[in-house]
């Protein structure tokens, strides 16, 4: 019994399959960030729509979350289909379980649902979020492959070389946020 303890201690606290150190491919890498960057910005551009179109003319706000979920679920499913179709040499297999579990999307969707831009301005957001998403992916992917070939200590190889790289990557993109007005 206590067997059971312990690999349950160690599946649920020490070896998550999230955390696992695998080199990703870069094609794989570049369509993932792709489908984010499509999937964030048609999501918002759907939000857009959606609450002027629908949910404004109908006094209805509140159902928002509800709808965007369906809209983004049908994204997050019918992207990498698409994508697959146009490109059928590009790896979509595992895409619509990640791009369903991006929460980036549905946060952008509803901030967008609930501004009173024009729709250029929020497709633009949409966009350009993508494609932050996306950079932050290929940094992050040159960073675990830079690390795996690097002289560092034992103790900071794999996971917390990651965490003090997304800290201080935080640290120089909030430096950003008061560089440009609204």
């Amino acid at each position: 019994m206590s067997d059971y303890l312990l690999v349950l201690i160690g599946a649920a606290l020490v070896n998550h399959l999230c955390l696992l150190q695998q080199p990703i491919p870069r094609l794989n890498l570049h369509v993932h960030g792709l489908a984010c960057a499509l999937c964030i910005a048609l999501g918002t551009i759907g939000a857009h729509l959606l609450m002027r179109g629908v949910l404004a003319p109908l006094h209805i706000p509140d159902l928002a979350l509800f709808l965007l979920l369906h809209w983004l679920a049908l994204l997050a499913w019918g992207l990498p289909w698409l994508l697959g179709k146009w490109r059928p040499a590009w790896p979509v297999v595992g895409l619509p379980a990640l791009l369903s579990s991006n929460a980036a999307v549905l946060g952008l969707a509803l901030q967008q649902a609930g501004d009173d831009s024009a729709w250029p301005s929020t497709l633009l957001q949409g966009l350009l979020a993508g494609g932050g998403f996306w950079l932050a992916l290929v940094l992050f992917a040159d960073l675990r492959q830079r690390s795996a070939h690097a002289d560092i200590p034992g103790a900071l190889r794999g996971l917390p070389l990651e965490l003090i790289g997304a800290g201080v990557m935080a640290m120089a993109f909030s430096g950003f946020n008061g560089m440009f007005g609204q």
